[in-house]
């Protein structure tokens, strides 16, 4: 009989296995030697490592060679391998790892440094399931975790953050650049943008809202955020702490600028004219000109607007914008709300900021 129920119990642990969903995890890196330990803490940490699917874009350098043998051997991992020579940026790298999803349920895009806590995956999957959207998406710049002496110490006193905008100026083509808004609690709360450190959502998001090769740093992200929305997709905040970006307290990780300022000037040059046809352009059919990576058909630039509590036609913003407030379900209610609107500069002269 003890027998019978040890069978029976390990065959009800191996159908609660093969009943979870499949979850890809899209990582692009830039020889960075945190991508083992972040690894190791995705796998550790998840109820169902099993079901785990890997693509990663590795961007090596032979003269500081890193160590992904064990990995590399491990069914559940798919590498494409390039230089840093080779590389052309972030998401360049990051296109290469969405086109390694597999047809898997979810994905996941995370940075190369990164910790995670226990049961992230069950976490995760339950929200998506729970969350009042038919094509949720869980993003958020994700709270620190400092690194000493080999230990991840995972900080809570941040909280979880809206999505801010800390800069919206001219002087990086209207790109704006998002920092940690208002610590919320409770859920599910909606985030106004997305961020690429950390993204969880729909498998399918990897073939519909595919990243842009040619952007590079500045916008990449608030492009992805226009093109997801009218995609269909709808942001939200996590309601538990479920993952933590690595606190860089000297020198950040390698990244694609070391090839020079000549490099970089070229590559934004071409980014930002990508990103004015996509966000600013009079012309209805400047999107449409940039084939796949343009806006979606399921709702428009101007419902994006509304949502984000940004004009794109003024470079105003609501004040929640670059407060960090969530939107509740939209930002833009009335004429009011698009009164309210001011510049970045106009907001930090009248609220003292420097």
């Amino acid at each position: 009989m003890v027998g019978t129920i040890n069978r029976l119990e390990g065959f009800e642990s191996v159908m609660t296995q093969q009943s979870q969903p499949t979850i890809f995890v899209a990582i692009a890196s830039y020889n960075d030697p945190m991508l083992p330990h972040t690894l190791d803490q995705c796998l550790a940490n998840a109820r169902y490592p099993e079901n785990l699917r890997f693509g990663i874009c590795w961007q090596s350098d032979s003269r500081e060679p890193i160590d992904l043998r064990r990995f590399k051997r491990d069914p559940r991992f798919q590498f494409r391998e390039y230089s840093t020579d080779e590389s052309e940026g972030g998401s360049w790298a990051r296109n290469i790892a969405q086109r390694m999803w597999d047809g898997e349920t979810y994905t996941m895009q995370v940075d190369s440094h990164m910790a995670f806590a226990y049961g992230w995956d069950t976490q995760l999957v339950r929200m998506m399931r729970d969350f009042p959207a038919d094509k949720p998406l869980i993003s958020m710049i994700a709270p620190l975790f400092d690194w000493k002496d080999g230990h991840v110490i995972k900080r809570s006193d941040m909280g979880l953050c809206v999505s801010a905008v800390s800069q919206w100026d001219a002087d990086n083509a209207w790109a704006p650049w998002f920092d940690w808004g208002c610590a919320v609690h409770g859920g599910p709360v909606r985030n106004r943008f997305l961020s690429g450190m950390f993204i969880f959502t729909q498998g399918q998001w990897n073939e519909e809202v595919r990243q842009d090769p040619k952007h590079y740093y500045w916008g990449e992200e608030f492009a992805l955020a226009l093109r997801s929305y009218t995609h269909g997709y709808d942001f939200f905040l996590p309601n538990d702490y479920v993952i933590w970006h690595m606190h860089h307290t000297q020198a950040p990780p390698r990244r694609h600028w070391e090839h020079g300022s000549e490099v970089v000037r070229k590559k934004n040059e071409i980014a930002f004219e990508r990103l004015h046809k996509l966000a600013f352009s009079d012309d209805a059919k400047a999107s449409d000109a940039l084939g796949r990576y343009g806006l979606g058909s399921q709702r428009s630039r101007r419902d994006f607007e509304r949502y984000s509590g940004m004009n794109f036609a003024t470079k105003k913003a609501h004040p929640d914008v670059f407060d960090g407030r969530p939107p509740d379900p939209v930002t833009i209610k009335s004429d009011a709300d698009w009164d309210a609107c001011v510049t970045f500069a106009d907001y930090k002269q009248r609220d003292g900021h420097q």
